[in-house]
């Protein structure tokens, strides 16, 4: 079982530091955040080492920056696309609301 806790605000206009403490998101990031709980799980029992894990981290962020600078450099797609592959193996003829509820789009 992992708890988890938002670190940040619900949006833009939601910092998330009217209702807590900076103070008090530092503490559950260092005692209670669960993926540093099971990092130090994996470790304590073996599993893995921690330059295994930190190796992982670096792979990970490498692709993510990789992947956000493609995602800021593509070109935007046309309308046409905006619904195309947004599932795996969609259903046959399987259609998706928009923001406009009369709106039906096909997908791929």
């Amino acid at each position: 079982e992992c708890a988890t806790y938002r670190y940040h605000g619900h949006s833009m206009s939601d910092p998330g530091t009217s209702y807590r403490t900076r103070e008090e998101v530092q503490e559950v990031r260092q005692k209670r955040d669960p993926i540093g709980l099971w990092k130090d799980k994996i470790i304590t029992a073996g599993l893995v080492t921690a330059e295994e894990i930190k190796s992982i981290d670096n792979d990970v962020r490498k692709k993510v920056d990789e992947a956000a600078e493609v995602a800021k450099t593509d070109p935007e797609l046309p309308l046409e696309e905006l619904y195309n592959y947004i599932m795996v193996d969609p259903p046959k003829d399987m259609k998706v609301r928009g923001c406009d509820p009369t709106i039906y789009a096909s997908t791929r």
